[in-house]
């Protein structure tokens, strides 16, 4: 290595001294050239000619050095070669086992988050809880295998700490937990994606008045014989959930979704169900005393016995749905459906039915004393057995409608209403004189309306 180190250094310092030899004599040449000239532009053309083989020779230095150089490092031996590949192939050995160990290690942590939550879900301190309830959550959302496991903890979590208390249903509530507002909060924004087919989280029996659940999603979620008075549930979705029992005294439900939910013997009084969906939903023996349920939702709904007296149903849509033996007494139905509706036995006692379709309707032996008809939609009802003392039938439309045995019915009553030789009658009433009277009219008639 060393005699081919010198040898190379020696071609290189016997060739700068030939460019620089070769330099010296062409200046010469080139200054006695210019004879004609003044000595300071000879001086100046000698510079220029100087600087342009100075720049030469720094070239060909660099690339006799580069040669060099490419030269010397062909003189490595491949021990040396292989000696560097294995370091690379170790560093990247290395690397990967970095790797692994560091997926194992964030695996580990999630096992020790959850159960470092977990363990401060206990703890005496709220504001450690509150923690511990946001870390589940994040755990939830970045570990979907252990969500639903997680929304049952904080269920349980619900359960143990707010228990209904059976002695203080009538009185004002009291502020609830931030703890416990935090878990309802996480279990009402989750990702429903996760939740487990045929499991329900079990919220029952327990006291969450005055809460806040704007928007929740509680879909399924069973609430049986919960304490929920004033809880807003503004938007919420509570389809199929099961809420037997529950009280929802004052509750705010507006524009809420309880298609298909259940609700026997649910306390609904004063409750704010303005717009809210209870298709289908099952309410039998509820107490809506006063509720609010103006243009709702309530096809197919099952309110058997169901009592709804002061409710306010105005441009409510009831059609198929099953009233009967329900208390309507002072109810306001005006311009509310409730076409092929099933009102047997039920008690409407003063209730506005203006405007009202109530069009095949049922209202079969029930008690409809002073109620209010006006322009009401009666086409082909049943009256059979009813009770019709002093009820207003102005301008309503009883093509069709079968009024035989009903009690208390007047002359009087019927020339207020519309009506022809389909409507049947009590045997001891006549068809009114303005009432059409032959089939032709009678068709005419039943095309108007």
């Amino acid at each position: 290595m060393s005699l081919i180190k010198t040898n190379e250094l020696t071609s290189l310092v016997l060739s700068i001294t030939l460019i620089f030899i070769l330099s010296l004599i062409l200046i010469l040449l080139f200054f006695f050239s210019l004879h004609g000239l003044p000595t300071e532009e000879k001086i100046t053309a000698v510079t220029k000619v100087m600087a342009i083989i100075a720049i030469f020779a720094w070239a060909m230095a660099i690339t006799i050095n580069a040669y060099n150089t490419s030269r010397l490092s062909l003189g490595i031996d491949q021990s040396t070669l292989g000696q560097i590949l294995s370091k690379v192939m170790a560093w990247e050995k290395k690397v990967e086992m970095g790797i692994n160990y560091t997926q194992s290690n964030v695996q580990e942590l999630d096992t020790e988050r959850f159960y470092q939550a977990i363990k401060h879900l206990g703890n005496d301190k709220i504001e450690t809880r509150f923690a511990a309830i946001y870390e589940l959550e994040r755990i939830a959302r970045d570990f979907p295998k252990n969500h639903w496991t997680i929304m049952e903890i904080l269920a349980a979590f619900i359960r143990e700490n707010a228990p209904a208390r059976r002695d203080s249903e009538n009185n004002l509530p009291e502020k609830l937990p931030t703890d416990i507002q935090t878990a309802l909060t996480v279990i009402g924004r989750r990702n429903a994606q996760y939740d487990l087919a045929n499991k329900k989280l079990d919220l029952r029996d327990i006291d969450i008045s005055n809460a806040d659940l704007m928007e929740a999603n509680l879909s399924g979620v069973i609430l049986i014989g919960a304490n929920l008075q004033w809880v807003n549930f503004i938007g919420a979705n509570l389809s199929g959930a099961n809420l037997t029992e529950a009280n929802l005294c004052g509750a705010v439900l507006y524009e809420a979704n309880l298609h298909k939910a259940i609700l026997p013997e649910a306390n609904l009084q004063e409750a704010v169900l303005r717009k809210v969906d209870l298709a289908k939903a099952i309410l039998y023996e509820a107490d809506l005393q006063g509720a609010m349920l103006y243009d709702a939702n309530l096809q197919d709904a099952v309110l058997y016995n169901a009592n709804l007296e002061d409710a306010i149903l105005c441009d409510t849509n009831l059609a198929g749905a099953n009233l009967e033996g329900c208390n309507l007494s002072g109810a306001n139905l005006i311009g509310s459906n409730l076409q092929g509706a099933k009102l047997i036995g039920a008690n409407l006692e003063a209730v506005l039915l203006s405007t009202a379709n109530l069009q095949e309707a049922n209202l079969y032996e029930a008690n409809l004393e002073e109620a209010n008809f006006y322009e009401a939609n009666l086409k082909y009802a049943t009256l059979t057995g009813a009770n019709l003392n002093q009820a207003i039938f102005q301008k309503a439309k009883m093509f069709g409608c079968d009024l035989t045995k009903c009690e208390n019915l007047e002359s009087q009553q019927l020339e207020l209403a519309l009506g022809d030789r389909t409507t049947i009658l009590p045997e001891n009433l006549e068809i009114p004189a303005h009432w059409c009277q032959n089939l032709v009219d009678c068709s005419v008639s039943d095309s108007e309306t």
